[in-house]
């Protein structure tokens, strides 16, 4: 399976993307309340967008949707600077350890707050990447038209009934397994001390070239509240323009792949499966 990517006939697909918002996360666990003034809305977001804004690149922001009332300037600044806004849970509830009432109810307020500032999400990725017991059906009975999941197989993936574009992404392509103590064993090979941009740069960098190899498509991912200082953001730079640079590599939004997914069905047939990976 695989054929050619995009336009232009490339080798792979690849999107860079963002996951959290917030202090969303954090009230998950329970370790935090709402401040009104979470760092990575005052400070990582817009250095963010401001550093894609000169790198000329649209990319994908999955947003757990309690931010949409929380922080809705935050989020129309993503949607109106031409990025792409997904759905990342309600309060990042990890779908593999939530029963199938509290997912109801995640994407029930979810896709209501979406709906107040009028964004329509197209991609799910749910929290820890996981769907455990749980069928893609649900997410395409709600009007999602791909799923991002952990794992390598992609293409399409198969529900009971439903099928939906797959864009996958590797735990070592979180970056987390890069800069975050207790995250550094996932790497490849696993590690015990973070590394920095420059190792995160060369992780990617074979994770990319690993993706062209097998005619496949990965998303690469970044945690915003991570990018709190100038070295990690300009790294983010830095893998755009590699990327865009590089002619194997088709670099384009999430939504854009599983669009060319959808559209060439001779070349992604209904046969690829969901990874069973651990979770964090």
């Amino acid at each position: 399976m695989g054929g050619r990517w995009g336009p232009g006939g490339a080798q792979c697909a690849v999107a860079v993307t963002f996951d959290h918002l917030g202090e969303a996360a954090e009230i998950q666990l329970g370790s935090a309340q709402p401040t009104g003034d979470h760092h990575s809305v005052t400070r990582e977001l817009p250095a963010l967008l401001t550093m894609l804004a000169a790198h000329q690149y649209s990319a994908t922001f999955f947003v757990e949707a309690w931010n949409f009332r929380q922080y809705p300037d935050a989020v129309r600044a993503i949607a109106e600077a031409g990025h792409e806004v997904g759905w990342h849970g309600w309060l990042h509830e990890p779908w593999h350890r939530s029963s199938a009432e509290e997912i109801d109810e995640s994407l029930r307020l979810s896709l209501d707050a979406f709906a107040e500032l009028g964004i329509r999400p197209r991609g799910a990725r749910p929290p820890a990447g996981l769907l455990g017991s749980h069928s893609i059906d649900l997410l395409a009975e709600h009007g999602f038209d791909y799923v991002s999941l952990a794992g390598t197989a992609f293409g399409t993936a198969v529900g009971d009934a439903a099928k939906l574009p797959l864009l996958p992404y590797p735990w070592h392509g979180v970056d987390g397994a890069y800069y975050i103590p207790g995250f550094t064993r996932l790497r490849q090979p696993p590690g015990d001390e973070p590394v920095g941009p420059g190792g995160l740069l060369d992780g990617y960098a074979a994770i990319v070239d690993d993706t062209a190899a097998a005619g496949g498509c990965t998303g690469l991912i970044f945690h915003v509240p991570w990018q709190d200082r100038p070295d990690r953001v300009a790294a983010i730079g830095t893998l755009v323009d590699r990327l865009a640079a590089d002619d194997r590599v088709w670099l384009a939004r999430a939504d854009e792949i599983a669009d060319w997914v959808r559209s060439h069905p001779a070349d992604f047939p209904a046969a690829a499966h969901v990874d069973r990976v651990p979770a964090w």
